[in-house]
Formats: structure tokens, sequence, C-alpha cells
């Protein structure tokens, strides 16, 4: 027995929640996004960059600690940091308990974030914000 009680536990979630939350709208603002919707259960929020004019996820997991993905069909193939953003989703997907095929492990990473995280999208889903064939798949 580790000595820790359920009420404990019980009253720890909500306080992690609440953290998780602002830690992931202090990154929007920080960023200038308007922000569309937030679920700290899921360490995720949902954003639109006006400067960029793009759909933006705000991610928060163990793996990545937080990281903001701009969801956009971008140039990924002439990029420096291909195999780093590559990897990072790899663990992203790892954390988050989703499967990844050796054919997604080797998608561009723009289109490899939106497989990732559009299971966790409500209102970029519905104002069909992301117009990238994989969102559909």
């Amino acid at each position: 027995m580790l000595g820790v009680l359920r009420q404990d536990v019980n009253r720890a979630i909500p306080a992690i929640d609440s953290k998780v939350e602002r830690v992931l709208i202090e990154t929007a603002r920080a960023n200038k996004l308007n922000i569309l919707h937030v679920d700290p259960v899921n360490g995720i929020l949902e954003a639109y960059s006006p400067t960029h004019k793009l759909p933006v996820i705000i991610s928060f997991s163990g793996a990545n600690n937080v990281q903001v993905w701009y969801l956009y069909e971008g140039r990924c193939e002439g990029c420096e940091r291909i195999n780093s953003c590559r990897e990072m989703l790899i663990a992203e997907a790892r954390e988050r308990e989703i499967e990844l095929t050796e054919e997604d492990m080797k998608m561009a990473p723009t289109y490899l974030a939106i497989k990732i995280f559009s299971r966790y999208l409500h209102v970029l889903r519905k104002v069909n914000c992301l117009k990238i064939e994989c969102l559909e798949n």
C-alpha cells in the first residue's frame, strides 16, 4: 500500500487538470492564438492563428512537454527538423496509445500530426478548418 487515500487522489485530479489547462492557455496567449477549445484531460488545446491563418493544436504530454503544432500542408521534406518532428509525433502517439503503421511513421510530420490529433478535435472539425485529405481517413 502506498499510504495514499482515494479522497486525496480525487482531490488532486481537478487541480492537475486546472494546471494543465492554465499551461495550454498561457501557451496559446504567448503565441497570439485565438483559443477555440480546451481539453485539459487529454492535454489538447485547439486554436487558430490569425497571423498565419492556420488551425493550431497545442499538446501537453510527458513525452514532449508543451508543443505547438500548426496544422497545414507544410514543406517538411526540405526542412532540417523533419526527423526530430517525426520522432516527437511518434512519441506523442505512443504516449496517447495511438497505433501507427509503418507507412504512418514515414508520413510528413504535418500529415502525421493531423492523423494523431484528429481524434481530439471538436471545433476545428466542425468548422472544417482542416482541408488536408488524411484528416478524413
